[in-house]
């Protein structure tokens, strides 16, 4: 019987962790875009996706707090997207909404403070600038 709960053990120890990932069509509607400008507040490279937090302010005063979800840092590294993002100065954002209604998105596209816009997720591996 000790044998028996010897492989057991070694049987767990050896196999590898279940990783799950998401489809961002679960979370996101995919169909639809979103659109707002706001300030970038903070930018973090954090596995498995970047994230961009803004602040929003609406006409009335009132704030809005966003929050956009990306690519991972692998990916941005690569296309030299590390540097560019500037904490403190206003984007022009557009996002595939969150499912739920919250102010989440998954990030399509952000136009900064130079004017220049940067693609960051488009559908149509054809038409890649989705012109």
């Amino acid at each position: 019987m000790r044998a028996w709960k010897l492989l057991i053990i070694a049987a767990v120890l050896m196999t590898q962790p279940a990783v799950a990932h998401h489809a961002i069509q679960s979370e996101y509607e995919m169909g639809k875009t979103g659109a707002f400008t706001a300030v970038m507040t903070r930018f973090a490279m954090i596995n498995p996706h970047c994230r961009w937090f803004f602040e929003e302010t609406k006409p009335d005063g009132t704030k809005v707090m966003w929050e956009m979800s990306g690519a991972g840092p692998g990916a941005l590294r690569a296309a030299g997207l590390v540097r560019i993002f500037q904490v403190g100065s206003a984007y022009e954002v557009t996002f595939a909404p969150a499912k739920n209604g919250a102010n989440l998105g998954r990030v399509r596209t952000m136009k900064g403070p130079d004017g220049k816009v940067i693609t960051l997720f488009h559908e149509d591996p054809e038409n890649p600038l989705n012109n």
